[in-house]
């Protein structure tokens, strides 16, 4: 079965709109990034989170296909250590667990991101990180700040 060029169109523009910023289709039927034997007859979902704290905000865009998801994480202060990146990885039940090229001082590191999805909201968890074959893990799972986005409209 072939899928029509209109859907193909539509799934390569909201990639790049993900990884531009304004990505506006919450479906579509096929996109070129993800692995070929689930990009053909799964319909792509957009959801997008946000924590905003006094002047900080934290945003997350996520696209799922499948147990495939991508998408990008910018964590603004409004003072200093921003970080922003792509992430992909995979997703089971509730839970994500993402490799994030987080960007922030001049450095990009692959950082390893667990969210759980709970609700309308998103969480995850932020604190001190060792390095482990090439990727900075959080050196304690269950310790350090926990994000709280919320559900929010992706335009």
């Amino acid at each position: 079965m072939s899928v029509p060029k209109q859907n193909t169109i539509l799934g390569v523009v909201c990639i790049i709109g993900l990884f531009s910023g304004c990505g506006n289709p919450k479906e579509s039927k096929e996109t070129t990034d993800l692995p070929a034997d689930t990009a053909a007859t799964t319909a792509v979902q957009q959801v997008c989170y946000r924590q905003v704290m006094g002047s900080d905000t934290t945003k997350v865009n996520l696209f799922v296909n499948g147990a495939v998801v991508m998408g990008e994480l910018a964590v603004l202060p409004a003072e200093k250590d921003r970080a922003t990146g792509k992430f992909s990885g995979t997703m089971a039940g509730n839970q994500v667990v993402a490799d994030w090229e987080r960007s922030g001082e001049g450095v990009t590191q692959t950082h390893e991101v667990n969210f759980t999805m709970k609700g309308d909201s998103l969480l995850w968890r932020e604190g001190e990180r060792v390095e482990k074959q090439g990727k900075w893990v959080l050196a304690d799972p269950d310790k350090g700040y926990q994000y709280v986005l919320t559900k929010v409209d992706c335009n």
